[in-house]
């Protein structure tokens, strides 16, 4: 087994090689050449992602840094980090310092943005936005967009986006949007307001100060209603139920940075327009830099598409601290990005998530999507509008929940790319999720999707490519810290099961769990694949469906016509355990262990297509 697992490392880790895509991530080729040591290097990454979305305020600079690390990029220095913003704010205490600051930021921002666009010129850019909402537009309804020669040469424009320095430019603004950043004003805020007699055209309600940049105006927001209705190069509003349009919260070539800080109340965001559906929105942007915090209230994000933490050759960012929190959208939303960075970081409350396509911690082509939860009792659902690409009646493709995906192309001579990292972490509470096609930590041509679950009782329901599985050269991992969880998946390559060069693992460490699955599910590989499901400790039930590739078994004809062998790894280490739909000879018990081997043929060639190793371990005592 270990000559098998060798051989195919050697195969999965020149993937980004034999496959010609563009800008493969070396994270995704170590994963795909050491599938064993992938969790451990997730598990790294992800503790990096949690701890920076714990502290306050949240340490965006952080999340910027990793997004970074995760291509070997040059990261943005420390001189963007908490202690140099500290410093900063430090020595501009004062009302008028602290605006003046501001605006240097942004202006700081913009620079770096410009730069980090420097090979598209100004006059272009909008023309490039347009394409870009055309490319997304194609590629919900169809994986091969490139196929279509402007969608190629749309994306060798966003492939020459300097994304150092559009790192940099985002570490800029993001001081900006810190709460602390405007906290301590709000006495004076308050002072201020009583005699105030600013207004602008476009926003509604009590305004404390308007002023005039080359970026746009800046609006400070007094502490009763407003609504918020046109583009804004900064808005802090330090009270009151706001309404928050699309344009107010987004950025674009004609307004390329918006950062926005809302204080207290319980607030509308709005999405787009019908007619302006391709519009970013809520920490959104495209070919820009949105920066989103919102610090008090239960509030109601209700967004299009390019939305919610979301970017398109830019970077969006949304940070929600508190309250009950609801959010809607189509596709592209809710910590999502394709050439670029989309962040959403959730720190407290029972929240609920709703979206399409495309959501909740997803990356398109060399990009970062992150969705963080720090905590509470949530509600995940990314599925229900764009039907299945199979053909399966009531079942809907989703791409979400730690999801990443390239643009490849079954043709020579056209654009491919590769996908980025989709990261969903949760950081604990009963949570349920319910995903369609493609869904729950899962990686397509080169991209890596990672699930990390801090603990909580949780439910997944998910449908084909569900759960730590995927297709086409990738990665997808699911790793559960703790709590009684239940899989739900009962389509093909499900559950730690996966399909055509892929390394798929999914590691529970704790709790009595329950996996109900279907086929090609509980660690079964095939074609030239690695898969695992490692269950560290529980009472635990596993429901194999009927399927004869489970449990450990793998391999398929197409691996003999490759020439290559799968591997899979099934291993419960501990607890007792039920099996139930078990299709496999001999039958899984406890404290037993087999070495499955499976034999296909191909154009009349047999040999062996697949090795797998199930193990049930029973816990001894300590002395």
């Amino acid at each position: 087994m270990t000559e098998a697992y060798d051989a195919l490392r050697a195969r999965l880790g020149r993937s980004a090689e034999l496959y010609g895509a563009r800008g493969a991530s070396p994270t995704v080729n170590a994963m795909l050449a050491d599938p064993l040591g992938a969790p451990t290097l997730a598990i790294a990454i992800t503790d990096r992602i949690d701890a920076a979305a714990r502290v306050a305020p949240v340490d965006v600079h952080a999340l910027l840094v990793e997004s970074a690390r995760l291509f070997d990029l040059e990261a943005p220095s420390d001189d963007l980090g908490p202690a140099m913003a500290d410093a900063m704010l430090a020595r501009a205490s004062d009302w008028e310092a602290r605006l003046a600051l501001a605006v240097e930021l942004l202006g700081d921002a913009a620079r770096e943005l410009d730069d980090a666009l420097s090979a598209i010129p100004v006059e272009e850019r909008p023309a490039l936005r347009d394409a870009t909402n055309s490319l997304l537009t194609a590629f919900a309804t169809n994986v091969y967009p490139t196929m279509e020669e402007a969608h190629g040469r749309t994306c060798k424009s966003l492939l020459s986006i300097d994304r150092p320095a559009l790192l940099r430019a985002a570490g800029w603004a993001a001081i900006v949007a810190r709460p602390d950043f405007w906290m301590p004003l709000r006495d004076e805020a308050r002072r201020r307001a009583a005699g105030s007699t600013a207004r602008l055209d476009g926003v509604e309600g009590k305004l404390i100060e308007v002023r005039d940049t080359p970026l746009g105006p800046v609006v400070i927001g007094g502490f009763a209603k407003n609504r918020y209705a046109r583009p804004l190069a900064l808005a802090v509003d330090f009270g009151g139920d706001d309404v928050w349009s699309a344009a107010a919260t987004s950025a674009e070539p004609e307004h390329p940075v918006c950062v926005v800080v809302d204080l207290f109340g319980n607030d509308l965001y709005e999405p787009a327009a019908e007619v302006e559906v391709g519009r970013p929105a809520q920490g959104g942007a495209c070919l820009g830099i949105a920066i989103l915090c919102d610090q008090f209230g239960d509030d109601r994000y209700r967004g299009g598409r390019l939305a919610q933490g979301a970017a398109a050759g830019g970077v969006g960012v949304l940070v929600d601290l508190q309250g009950k929190d609801e959010y809607q959208g189509d596709a592209y939303v809710q910590g999502a990005a394709c050439f670029g960075v989309g962040l959403l970081v959730e720190v407290a409350g029972d929240d609920s998530f709703d979206a399409a396509l495309y959501a909740q911690g997803m990356a398109g082509p060399i990009a970062i999507g992150m969705c963080v939860d720090v905590a509470g009792k949530d509600l995940r659902r990314a599925t229900g509008r764009y039907p299945s690409s199979y053909g399966t009646a009531g079942e809907f493709m989703a791409m979400s929940q730690g999801c990443a995906i390239g643009m490849r192309t079954l043709a020579e001579g056209k654009v491919h790319v590769a996908g980025g990292f989709g990261i969903l972490v949760d950081g604990g509470g009963d949570d349920r999720s319910t995903v369609g096609e493609f869904g729950y930590g899962i990686g397509y041509y080169l991209g890596t999707g990672i699930v990390r679950d801090r603990g909580g009782d949780d439910v997944v329901e998910a449908s084909r490519y569900g759960i730590a599985t995927g297709a086409h050269q990738a990665v997808g991992l699911v790793l559960d810290d703790d709590g009684d969880d239940r899989y739900v998946n009962r389509h093909v390559a499900s559950i730690a099961g996966n399909w055509d060069h892929m390394v798929s693992i999914l590691v529970d460490a704790r709790g009595d769990d329950v996996y109900e699955a279907g086929g090609i599910s509980l660690g079964s590989s095939t074609i030239t694949s690695f898969a695992a499901l490692i269950d560290g400790a529980g009472k635990d039930r596993y429901d194999a469906g009927g399927s004869d590739l489970a449990l450990g078994a793998c391999g398929h004809a197409d691996d003999v016509r490759n020439g290559t062998r799968s591997v899979a790894l099934f291993m419960d280490l501990a607890g007792k355990d039920e099996y139930a739909q078990v299709n496999a000879a001999p039958p899984p018990a406890e404290g037993f262990t087999a070495l499955r081997k499976r034999t296909d043929t191909h154009e009349g060639k047999s040999a062996e297509s697949g090795i797998g190793l199930f193990v049930d371990q029973v816990a001894t005592k300590r002395r």
